[in-house]
C-alpha cells in the first residue's frame, strides 16, 4: 500500500472542479447504489434517477497521512466538506456531520486539539454506457421546469470507496479565560505527547483543571483491532496523570503503522463512499435533460446559517461535557454533566431533523417552517 505523506494542514476531500463538466463532493448520504440518481446542483440536493447503465469498477488502493493543529471548526469544514457553492447550503447537503467531526478535531474558544488524518482509497465505481430510466423518458418530454424539479442537472456519475481516520489528540479547559491563558503562554501546541517529555511547572499550571483525551474518528475505517485498543484503554485522563492517555495513543498508532496492523486489517473492512462526482447532463449527451441555467438564488442560506450556528455551539458543549465527565469522581456532579450531554444531544437531532426536512423538499416554505420549530425546541445549557 502506497502512503503519501504530507505535512502541512489537511485538505481533506475536497469539492472541487476536476474538469468543466465534473464536480466531486463528500461523500454524505450516499452508497453505491445511488450512481445515476440526480442532483440539483444550485441546492446541493438529491432528485429522482433519471439516467441508468453499465457499473464499472476499478481498484487503485492507495493511502495517504495528514497532520492539522490549531485548525478552526470553519477552516477544517472548509477543507474537509469544501466550498459547496460558496458555503451556502453545506448543513442542508450534510446535515450535523458536517459539524460533527469538524468540532472534534479542531480548536475551539476551550479546547486545543492535534489531529492526524489517514485517508485510504479503495475502489473507484462509475456509470457507464449510460440510458435514460423510464422515469427519464417521461420527464424528457415535459417542461423546463418539471425536468429539473425531477431529475435535476446532473447525475452522480463516479464514487470513490474507502476509509478515513483520524486520531485526535485534545485539551479541555473548564472557561475561555483558562484556554486563552494556555494559547498565550505556550507557544508549541503540539498535543501528541510521549511519557518522557517533561511537562513543565508552567504547563500543568496552566492545564490544572483541565482534561486531555485521545478519540478516533472513524468513516469505514473502523477495525476490530482498533475498536479493542479504544475499548480497553483509557481515553480520557486529567491533565496531572495523563501517561495512561499518553500510552492509548502510542498503542492507535503503533497498531496503524504495523505493517501487520492497520493497514492488513483493512482490506476486509467495511467501506464507504469517501466522495462522490457529478456530471451535468449535457456533458453525458442527455440533452433532453439539459435545460438552461436558472439562478435559484440563496433564499435557503439563512436556514443554513440559522442551523450551522446552533449545531456547532450543541456539538462544542456536548464534547466538553463528556469529556470532564469521563473524569469526574463526584457521583453527583458526573450525573450532571451527563444529564446536559443528553440535552446537548437532544438539541442536535432537534437540528438534524430540520436539515434532513430541508435536504428533502425544493420548497423553501417548508424548510424555513423545519428550521423555526427546530430553534424553538432547543433547551437552554447552562455552560
Amino acid at each position: 500500500m502506497l502512503i503519501h505523506k504530507k505535512v502541512w494542514l489537511t485538505t481533506g476531500l475536497l469539492f472541487c472542479a476536476m474538469n468543466l463538466s465534473a464536480t466531486e463532493y463528500f461523500g454524505v448520504h450516499v452508497n453505491p447504489e445511488q450512481l445515476g440518481q440526480g442532483f440539483d446542483s444550485q441546492l446541493t440536493m438529491f432528485r429522482d434517477t433519471c439516467v441508468t447503465g453499465e457499473l464499472v469498477e476499478t481498484g487503485n488502493t492507495q493511502g495517504e497521512l495528514s497532520y492539522t493543529g490549531a485548525n478552526t471548526v470553519e477552516r477544517h469544514m472548509e477543507e474537509t466538506f469544501g466550498k459547496v457553492k460558496g458555503g451556502i447550503n453545506l448543513i442542508l447537503f450534510a446535515g450535523s456531520v458536517s459539524t460533527s467531526l469538524s468540532s472534534r478535531v479542531t480548536d475551539n474558544s476551550r479546547t486545543a486539539s492535534s489531529s492526524v488524518q489517514l485517508i485510504y482509497d479503495a475502489r473507484d465505481l462509475s456509470l457507464e454506457n449510460r440510458t435514460l430510466t423510464p422515469l427519464g423518458e417521461s420527464v424528457a418530454a415535459q417542461d423546463d421546469l418539471q425536468v429539473d424539479a425531477v431529475c435535476g442537472d446532473s447525475f452522480i456519475h463516479h464514487v470513490k470507496l474507502g476509509s478515513e481516520i483520524y486520531v485526535t489528540a485534545r485539551l479541555y479547559f473548564r472557561s475561555i479565560e483558562e484556554y486563552q491563558k494556555w494559547v498565550t503562554k505556550i507557544k508549541v501546541r503540539f498535543l501528541f505527547y510521549s511519557k518522557t517529555k517533561t511537562k513543565t511547572k508552567e504547563w500543568l499550571d496552566l492545564t490544572e483543571n483541565g482534561v486531555y483525551s485521545i478519540t478516533v474518528d472513524t468513516r469505514g475505517g473502523m477495525t476490530d483491532r482498533l475498536q479493542s485498543i479504544l475499548n480497553n484503554n483509557p481515553t480520557y485522563c486529567t491533565t496531572d496523570n495523563m501517561d495512561a492517555c499518553i500510552d492509548t495513543g502510542s498503542k492507535v498508532f503503533d497498531y496503524l503503522f504495523s505493517e501487520t496492523g492497520y493497514s492488513a486489517d483493512i482490506q476486509n473492512a467495511p467501506k464507504q463512499v469517501i466522495s462522490f462526482t457529478t456530471q451535468p447532463y449535457g456533458a453525458s449527451a442527455h440533452f433532453s435533460l439539459a435545460k438552461p441555467h436558472v439562478d435559484k438564488g440563496t433564499q435557503f442560506a439563512l436556514e443554513e446559517e440559522k442551523l450551522r450556528v446552533r449545531l456547532y455551539a450543541n456539538q462544542q458543549i456536548r464534547e466538553s461535557l463528556y469529556a470532564f465527565a469521563q473524569v469526574e469522581t463526584d457521583d453527583t456532579e458526573k450525573e450532571q454533566l451527563l444529564a446536559d450531554v443528553a440535552l446537548a444531544e437532544q438539541n442536535i437531532a432537534a437540528l438534524d431533523e430540520a436539515a434532513d426536512t430541508c435536504r428533502g423538499t425544493t420548497l423553501f416554505a417548508t424548510c424555513q417552517q423545519a428550521v423555526s420549530l427546530a430553534i424553538a425546541a432547543q433547551v437552554f445549557i447552562n455552560y
